[in-house]
C-alpha cells in the first residue's frame, strides 16, 4: 500500500544557521508542497487559522511570521490569498488585536461566514456518520483554495485539535457547530464529537477536491485550545511544522510524533506522570484523539500510512 507524503520542517537546530532555523525550512516546505500545481494566477486562497481568544489571556497561537511566509508564498504564484477565522466580525477585530493584520501577515482579515455569521452555503455530507449536513462559510466555500493552518494542542472536547478540527469548528456556521457540540452527550470518549468533525471537514472539503493542503503547526503544544483565555507551559518541546494535502495522515504523524517526544518539566504533562509513548492527551483529556484520524480514513479522507519527509 502507498504511503502518504508528509512534509516535516523541524524546530530542532542541525546546526547554527539561518538556512537551519525553521523559518527557512518552512520556506523549503511550501516550495516542495502542492501549493504551485493548486494555485494558478489570480485565484483566490483561504488560508484558515486560529486568531486567538476574546480576552487577550492567551498567546501560545501561530506567530505572525509564519502566516506572512506562506502569504508571501501565495502571492509569489500570483495567488490572491486572505486570512479568516469564524465567529463574525468580533471575532476578527480581536485578531487584527492580537497581531493577525495587514502588516504583520501581509494581507486582510475576513469572517470565514460574514460580519454575523449568516453567510453560509449548506452541503450535504456524502455517507455521515453524525451529522448530514453542514453549513459551510462562504468565505472559505467560494475560494478557489483552502490551505488550512493548524496549530496542534489540546482540547477537552476531541481530546485533540489540530487540522481536523481547525476547518470542523472554523470553517462552519453556528448551527453545525452547535450540532457537533450536542453530540459531547453521546459518550463519554469524545467518539461521537470526533466523528461529527470529520463529517463536518467533509462538507468543507467536498467541492475543492485537489485543491486543499493541511499544515499543522506543532510548537506551542499546550494543553487546552486557542480560544481560551489563558495560556499554559507547552507539554512537549518544540516539534516544527508539517504539511499533507492527506488530513488523515498529517494527524496520524503530529499525533505520533507529540506522543513520541519527551515532556516539558513542571507542564501538565509532568504532572500526569506523561512519559514518551504515552497517549498524552487521551491521558490529560480523558478523550483518545485518534478516534478522528480513524474515523476520517473510514470516511476514505486520507490513508493511515504516511512517509514523514524531512525538509
Amino acid at each position: 500500500m502507498s504511503r502518504a507524503r508528509v512534509l516535516f520542517a523541524k524546530a530542532q537546530l542541525e546546526k547554527l544557521g539561518k538556512e537551519y532555523s525553521l523559518p527557512y525550512k518552512f520556506s523549503k516546505l511550501l516550495e516542495q508542497s502542492p501549493l504551485q500545481s493548486m494555485i494558478t494566477p489570480g485565484s483566490i486562497i483561504a488560508v484558515k487559522i486560529h486568531v486567538g481568544d476574546m480576552e487577550h489571556g492567551g498567546y501560545r497561537t501561530i506567530r505572525p511570521l509564519f502566516i506572512r511566509i506562506l502569504v508571501d508564498f501565495i502571492k509569489k504564484l500570483c495567488g490572491t490569498p486572505f486570512i479568516t477565522d469564524t465567529w463574525g466580525l468580533k471575532h476578527i477585530l480581536v485578531g487584527i488585536e492580537n497581531g493577525y493584520n495587514f502588516e504583520t501577515v501581509g494581507t486582510i482579515a475576513l469572517p470565514v461566514s460574514g460580519i454575523r455569521e449568516t453567510d453560509l452555503v449548506k452541503v450535504r455530507v456524502p455517507n455521515p456518520l453524525r451529522i448530514p449536513e453542514v453549513e459551510v462559510g462562504s468565505a472559505v466555500f467560494h475560494a478557489d483554495v483552502l490551505i488550512n493552518f493548524a496549530h496542534s494542542k489540546g482540547h477537552p472536547s476531541p481530546g485533540y485539535g489540530g487540522a481536523i478540527k481547525n476547518i470542523a469548528m472554523g470553517c462552519t456556521g453556528p448551527n453545525t457547530r452547535s450540532a457537533i457540540h450536542n453530540l459531547e452527550r453521546e459518550d463519554q470518549i469524545g467518539k461521537a464529537f470526533q466523528e461529527g468533525m470529520v463529517d463536518a471537514v467533509h462538507g468543507v472539503i467536498l467541492n475543492k477536491p485537489k485543491r486543499v493542503l493541511h499544515i499543522n503547526y506543532v510548537m506551542d503544544v499546550q494543553p487546552t485550545c486557542d480560544c481560551a483565555p489563558w495560556s499554559d507551559i507547552p507539554i512537549v518541546p518544540d516539534i516544527g511544522i508539517l504539511a499533507s494535502e492527506d488530513i488523515v495522515a498529517l494527524e496520524k504523524a503530529t499525533l505520533d510524533l507529540i506522543n513520541s517526544a519527551p515532556v516539558v518539566p513542571s507542564s501538565i504533562g509532568e504532572k500526569a506522570g506523561l512519559r514518551p509513548g504515552d497517549n498524552k492527551f487521551l491521558i490529560i483529556h480523558g478523550k483518545d484523539p485518534y478516534i478522528q484520524v480513524e474515523a476520517a480514513y473510514r470516511k476514505g479522507l486520507g490513508s493511515l500510512n504516511y512517509e514523514l519527509v524531512e525538509v
